[in-house]
């Protein structure tokens, strides 16, 4: 048998206005606009001066990502994918 490990909740502070998150694992989330349309994702990843959270914006037309940053906390993450 496979264990999968079980979502955890994005420690957000602050409501993002026009925009959703999504838990898809563990240790990542999709950021979308209301209408659904992907904007990027957040990726908690431990460091050695603690847990930070990573952000890259999708970027369709080259079928890829584009990295934003690494942030001390989700909000800034998030906030870093706003269109």
């Amino acid at each position: 048998m496979e264990l999968l490990e079980r979502a955890i909740p994005l420690p957000l502070a602050s409501a993002h206005p026009g925009v959703t998150v999504l838990a898809l694992h563990g240790r990542m989330w999709r950021a979308t606009r209301p209408d659904g349309t992907v904007l990027g994702y957040v990726e908690i990843v431990r460091t050695a001066e603690g847990e930070r959270f990573f952000s890259k914006r999708l970027r369709p037309r080259a079928q890829g990502f584009l990295p934003v940053g690494e942030f001390w906390t989700a909000d800034d993450a998030i906030d870093s994918l706003r269109p």
